[in-house]
């Protein structure tokens, strides 16, 4: 993604992460697949880890709808919040299947569910396949707290070819698989990467005839800023198919309708032409250590751009958040008590 249209990229995902808190919770567009939500959970992987956001990742059987967090094999994977647990490789009776091991499935309290996959079934120091990942008691039916031992990272099932991690999934109470990569990185996991996926631009997962959700309405989106006349309602029919055809001639691209990584890219080129200038942020509250939501991303990015490293721009008012700012308040002489208060929005130039 270039710098030019990244921006106007992330104040289209901070909408939606206002629109998950004036929803109580519930994550904006619910029930459309990959819809981004700040759900709040505890990490489920308890040590060092790190992760990126792989929602939509190109894998054999399409999109990888979940999120990859890679760990050391051993390190322990806890529930994400209070609920029961209603599957343990894959099955609900008392029976647990040890040939599919390793596997669990928790309903929560509040009608969302999370999926936990790949935990461990080596031997310490071994690939053996000969060892059991789950904690023990931890059967269908059973209840468990947030923070709860569960199991260990590993690389089971179809992960036996990869480093060790945990396949993280969240369903809303639709049973649509949301992407839980803000809930993730509020809940204090330490991504590498530089936020949220577009599906519009990022992976190779190519969105298809067929397809429904907010992968396709954010393509649509696009394709509509370009000047293609389709409805931006989610749904891959005909007419965005045919649109997608059109770019993919314009672009030189094999019209084949599939809009994979090349098509991608031609996107973000043809997007880059057409992005809407940026427009002169503010801030009018008073934000300290704790603060959350869009103005302290514009906080953020607005440090980042005076030399002051404040982090990941995320959002989130943490510590190295409050470090750039007293740097910021020590360099220009001003008042230092890491609070961005009137004195400090003007210095900045965001008042």
């Amino acid at each position: 993604m270039t710098r030019s249209f990244a921006r106007p990229l992330r104040s289209w995902l901070a909408t939606l992460a206002v629109l998950a808190t004036v929803f109580a919770g519930a994550p904006a567009l619910a029930g459309e697949l990959g819809t981004p939500t700040d759900y709040e959970l505890v990490f489920p992987v308890d040590g060092e880890h790190d992760f990126t956001d792989t929602f939509w990742a190109a894998r054999y059987h399409g999109a990888h709808s979940s999120q990859d967090i890679f760990a050391d094999k051993g390190v322990p994977v806890v529930a994400a919040a209070d609920g029961v647990v209603r599957l343990v490789n894959w099955t609900a009776r008392q029976h647990l299947n040890p040939a599919r091991c390793c596997s669990v499935v928790i309903d929560h309290d509040d009608g969302w569910q999370s999926s936990y996959l790949h935990l461990n079934n080596d031997s310490p120091g071994t690939d053996d396949g000969a060892a059991w990942g789950i904690a023990d008691g931890i059967v269908p039916g059973v209840r468990v707290e947030a923070g709860q031992l569960i199991g260990w990272v590993g690389d089971s099932q179809s992960a036996e070819n990869t480093p060790a991690h945990l396949h993280f999934e969240l369903r809303d109470p639709s049973g649509t698989l949301v992407n839980s990569y803000p809930g993730l990185v509020a809940a204090g996991g330490n991504a590498t990467d530089d936020g949220i996926s577009d599906p519009a631009f990022d992976g190779s997962y190519a969105i298809r005839l067929g397809d429904v959700g907010l992968h396709v309405r954010r393509l649509q989106e696009v394709l509509a800023a370009i000047g293609y006349s389709l409805v931006a309602d989610g749904d891959f029919g005909p007419v965005t198919e045919a649109a997608v055809l059109d770019f993919q001639d314009e672009a030189d691209l094999e019209a084949d309708g599939l809009f994979g990584r090349a098509s991608k890219r031609a996107l973000a080129e043809a997007y880059e032409l057409v992005a809407p200038p940026e427009e002169q942020q503010t801030i009018t509250a008073t934000l300290r250590r704790g603060s959350r939501g869009d103005e302290v991303l514009v906080l953020q990015e607005e440090l980042s751009r005076e030399g002051f490293s404040p982090g990941r721009a995320d959002g989130v008012f943490g510590p190295m958040t409050e470090a750039a700012v007293i740097a910021f308040q020590t360099a220009l002489e001003l008042t230092i008590d890491g609070i961005v208060g009137p004195q400090t929005r003007r210095a900045l130039g965001l008042q």
